[in-house]
């Protein structure tokens, strides 16, 4: 199927629940940094401030992309099977996505306290650990970790998954926040926050369809729902 044909009907089976899900994290992750800079620039002094929001801002960087992930894998495993809604889906897979995020986190974080540069490598390395859980089906019976599986197709295809990280995860966001971060607040510019939402959404779906296609294209013929 031709890749922009089939990205219209992943957009029409998410772009609702994502784009309120990119609306909502836009705006926490803006206001939270918001309050962190306040509290840092208080002259008398606001260090359980900025324990209080940086801890907040911490949790919602994990929250969120995990349900920003899974909804756009929703829809790309909807396009091909016949989930009934959201809700089944996210019954059957946030929880795992949930679990094993927190170890690649762990994983990203032991080897970042080496250097920096290997934790960016384990970063990229455990990209696939979300299509592991909601795609594999040697995953679901328990034959494999999906820590290992991630890493795994990402050595087979570490020129893809990198250069599709380089530009929807860092080059363009690199660009937008330079030039229109100050208008991502809702309450003070809606429809500039809200068009920016939805290119945000827009993006965010065309990147995980692009490294969905990676995924399928190693594990499909052996191991894969789809």
């Amino acid at each position: 199927m031709n890749f922009f044909a089939e990205n219209l009907k992943v957009f029409k089976k998410a772009a609702l629940p994502l784009f309120v899900l990119v609306i909502v994290s836009n705006n926490i992750d803006q206001y939270l940094n918001i309050q962190v800079e306040q509290a840092l620039q208080n002259p008398l002094g606001a260090i359980n401030q900025v324990y209080f929001f940086g801890f907040l801002s911490i949790i919602s960087s994990i929250i969120f992309p995990v349900l920003l992930i899974t909804t756009a894998l929703y829809a790309m495993s909807k396009a091909q099977q016949h989930w009934e809604n959201i809700t089944t889906f996210f019954g059957r897979y946030l929880n795992q996505v949930f679990i094993e995020t927190l170890r690649s986190w762990g994983k990203i974080l032991g080897w970042s306290l080496l250097f920096i540069l290997p934790g960016v490598w384990k970063y990229v390395e455990l990209i696939f650990v979300p299509f592991v859980v909601t795609s594999s089906v040697s995953y679901e019976n328990g034959e494999i970790d999906a820590l290992k599986a991630s890493s795994h197709v990402f050595r087979r295809h570490w020129f893809k998954a990198i250069a599709i990280l380089f530009i929807f995860h860092l080059f363009i966001p690199l660009i937008l926040t330079s030039i229109f971060d100050s208008y991502r607040l809702i309450w003070k510019t809606p429809i500039a926050s809200l068009a920016l939402s939805l290119l945000d959404t827009y993006l965010l779906l065309v990147s995980t369809q692009l490294l969905f296609n990676v995924f399928q294209s190693e594990v499909r013929k052996h191991d894969s729902h789809v």
